[in-house]
């Protein structure tokens, strides 16, 4: 059955009202256009503003209208879910009266969509600039189309955008945002244009590898213990583990007195930034530091027997590391 504005619904076991319904249709960026045209302007999906009335046992609720995704769960009145709502009508008709008479619209229901267009490596920068300037001289609503085709004047690529914050290696990225009652005749016009970006996998790859701080490294210590520790049984190298995981706190919160590791590993690393082979040597260099004291010969001798799977292993630490200090 197919549901329209002004049905009543039974949906997650309340009486509730379709206040309206919006249709989008498929456009340019969508997955199935481009892989068949003939996709293009037919029906993608439906969002439906909906307004719960009561119980099925016909006690009023006061819930504010939401948005409903899909109709898969909506469920036509029985018999029995009309008499109650006919008894509301007629035996509570001032407060459904003053129900009815609620001006409901989906002008603050505000949405977002995120696109990314592939671009050359090294050109995101430049392309950002001219895409930037292009959308301040867009109406105050604009459809994709017209989008496109302003973009399309300087001689930007569009036949690449989907609605993928993160599609490509080398890409420009950007948000549209709506309103609902801006959708008409299944096409979405979008009142604004932001979250500008651009990533570029070289420049990414060369900016990690030469920020990697004195923090992160000391974070990628303490994830490589805990990888350590799951894979081997020392019970020297748990003690360490714990210990470090009292210096975080003391290194984060700048109270090296609550830690002598802390101390020492503030005392010992530079304030600076190192390459990912850098960072390892240092961590090798913390670890046999500390080997006579937490008795960590066993951790010493297997990071120096295992080479491969310690650099494995620290990779990984450094990956988790990188991705809590990163600036991209």
């Amino acid at each position: 059955m197919e549901f329209k504005k002004g049905d009543w619904v039974l949906y997650d076991e309340k009486i509730s009202q379709i206040i309206d319904a919006y249709s989008i249709n498929y456009e340019k960026f969508d997955s199935v256009v481009k892989e068949d045209e003939a996709n293009y302007g037919k029906l993608k999906c439906k969002y439906y503003l909906l307004r719960d009335l009561c119980t099925m046992g016909g006690k009023f609720v006061s819930v504010k209208p939401y948005i409903v995704f899909t109709d898969s769960f909506f469920e036509s009145l029985e018999e029995e879910n009309l008499q109650v709502l006919e008894k509301i009508k007629k035996e509570k008709s001032e407060k459904f009266a003053e129900w009815e008479s609620k001006e409901v619209n989906a002008k603050t229901k505000e949405f977002e969509s995120y696109f990314s267009v592939e671009v050359k490596p090294k050109e995101g920068t430049n392309i950002l600039k001219q895409f930037k300037k292009i959308c301040k001289q867009l109406p105050c609503l604009f459809s994709f189309n017209e989008l496109e085709e302003k973009v399309s004047q300087a001689d930007i690529d569009m036949t690449t955008c989907v609605e993928d914050y993160q599609a490509f290696d080398n890409q420009i990225s950007f948000t549209l945002k709506f309103n609902l009652d801006d959708i008409k005749n299944g096409v979405v016009y979008y009142r604004k244009v932001c979250e500008f970006d651009y990533t570029d996998a070289e420049e990414d790859a060369i900016l990690l590898e030469t920020f990697f701080t004195y923090e992160s490294l000391f974070f990628s210590i303490v994830f490589f213990l805990n990888r350590y520790t799951s894979e081997e049984t020392d019970e020297c190298a748990q003690a360490f583990k714990e210990d470090m995981k009292i210096a975080t706190s003391a290194l984060m919160n700048k109270k090296l007195k609550n830690s002598e590791l802390a101390k020492e590993y503030y005392d010992f690393v530079p304030k600076e930034t190192f390459t990912k082979e850098e960072a390892f040597v240092l961590f090798k260099q913390f670890i046999d530091m500390n080997k006579q004291k937490y008795n960590l010969e066993k951790l010493c001798q297997t990071i120096a027997e295992k080479h491969d799977w310690s650099v494995e292993i620290y990779s990984l630490s450094y990956d988790y590391a990188k991705e809590m200090f990163s600036i991209v």
